[in-house]
């Protein structure tokens, strides 16, 4: 299952749904569904690792926590099993992405660029595989997906139910369903472990794949863009000469569906045309700004923009261990203590 870390209600789903199933051993679409919600978490658990500045004591204690929920929660994908030739050449790139960030080093830009069009590839193999809506009130994957072969290709109804639904869904299907009760009974001495900037940077954080440059203002890197690089974008826009900026409008526009639909799979028509107009709204104050009124208003502007397509990350009680828990963490707080201990 993929995880959706934007809305971590998790105990208010607990409450208001019937008791989840218990994780069934699943078909091979089921299986490579959660491979690809675990591998975009697990990459997203290396980033919020590297990216806090954990001191060694505040590591090792969040490594034990993990280990509680590891022997809970259900083992993790192998990643190596077989799959559809789309998933495995992202696998790879995301695989590949995944070693340099354990090991602390720089990502290139090739491969950066690799692994962001492998989200949109993720994307649209999560898309392939919804239903219309779900068919009841479980947890299993077949409530709302089904083998690729066998979709409509229309994007799944939205609403307070079916959130709740996925929200729990997406969480099971990555920790298990005593797993995800352990991460609950473990949060509070997560939150403990954590200073308040930390428990802040956390709060604004959200999935990424390419970690952001500074997590103090994160996003979701390799879903669309940053505020800088719309930022850029808008300077582009305003030094358009007029001749060429209904063609430039136009372009940009064109590829607001594809960004909304790698950041969001069940994105319907209505969700797509919201984040266009919102887009060109931006696009064209920007471009009837003085040069005065656009260095006022660039930020906003810049955040609406990356807004229109990212909505911005959601927060909760529980989202810290969340992200700081998945299983499979243990590996990753090891190799961040290895490199605290190479650096002595």
């Amino acid at each position: 299952m993929r995880p959706r870390p934007t809305a971590l209600g998790f105990v208010m789903a607990a409450l208001s749904l019937a008791a989840p199933a218990a994780l069934a051993e699943q078909l091979p679409w089921e299986t490579e569904l959660r491979e690809m919600g675990y591998s975009f978490l697990h990459i997203s658990n290396i980033n919020a690792v590297n990216g806090l500045n954990l001191t060694r004591s505040q590591a090792m204690r969040l490594r034990d926590l993990a280990l509680q929920v590891e022997a809970a929660a259900p083992r993790p994908p192998s990643l190596a099993a077989p799959a559809s030739p789309e998933w495995a050449a992202v696998r790879k790139d995301w695989l590949e992405l995944r070693a340099l960030l354990l090991a602390g080093k720089p990502v290139p830009e090739e491969l950066a660029n690799r692994v962001n069009l492998g989200r949109a590839t993720e994307s649209k193999l999560v898309r392939a595989t919804l239903r219309p809506a779900p068919t009841g009130q479980t947890t299993a994957c077949a409530t709302c997906h089904v083998p690729p072969s066998s979709a409509s290709g229309q994007p799944m109804a939205t609403g307070p139910t079916v959130k709740r639904l996925t929200d729990l869904a997406h969480c099971e299907g990555i920790y298990g369903k005593a797993g995800f009760w352990k991460l609950l009974q473990l949060s509070p001495q997560v939150e403990a472990v954590l200073t308040e900037p930390q428990k802040a940077i956390l709060g604004r954080f959200a999935c990424c794949l390419v970690p952001p440059q500074d997590l103090s203002d994160p996003v979701r890197a390799g879903q669309a863009d940053s505020p800088e690089k719309a930022l850029d974008l808008l300077r582009r826009v305003r030094a358009c000469p007029e001749a060429l900026w209904p063609m430039m409008r136009a372009g940009v526009l064109s590829h607001v569906d594809y960004f909304t639909a790698a950041v969001s799979p069940a994105a319907d028509a209505a969700r797509k045309s919201a984040a266009r107009d919102a887009v060109a709204k931006a696009l064209d104050r920007a471009r009837a700004c003085s040069d005065v009124e656009f260095e006022l208003e660039k930020d906003h502007l810049s955040k609406a923009v990356k807004e229109a397509i990212i909505p911005a990350p959601a927060e909760g009680p529980h989202k810290a261990a969340y992200f700081l828990l998945i299983p499979g963490a243990s590996k990753v707080y090891a190799a961040y203590l290895a490199r605290l201990t190479q650096k002595n």
